[in-house]
């Protein structure tokens, strides 16, 4: 009985941050924090169309190997952003924005890595 009401506990949890446009994705490139690179974490985010100066966004960029990629935005004009993932800036259009970095958890990433994610 308990197992049940948890696995119906987990289904409603992961169906109800679907319907509200939360993510969870394996960055492959972009910014650091003090518990190490993007690529070694997953990122939780929420779906998004507007964004502005200071959000940190996963992103595709031109680099298809290098994406997913985190980064923050430093400029918006209209449907172009420029992000900074590092030391360098690029300027990509809009659409190619997942969403709102919400939080990351640290090292789970290298055990996507793992399996291919």
């Amino acid at each position: 009985m308990k197992k049940s009401i948890g696995i119906a506990a987990l289904i409603s949890a992961l169906t109800f941050t679907f319907v509200f446009g939360i993510r969870i994705e394996h960055p492959k490139s972009g910014l650091k924090n003090a518990l190490g690179s993007a690529s070694s974490g997953l990122v939780v985010y929420k779906k998004a169309s507007e964004f502005t100066v200071g959000d940190k966004v996963l992103v595709t960029t031109k680099d298809e190997n290098a994406s997913p990629v985190l980064a923050i935005i430093r400029a918006v004009d209209k449907d172009k952003l420029e992000i900074q993932s590092g030391i360098a800036t690029d300027t990509i259009d809009a659409n190619t924005a997942y969403g709102k970095l919400i939080f990351m958890v640290p090292f789970i990433g290298v055990l996507a890595k793992a399996v291919g994610l």
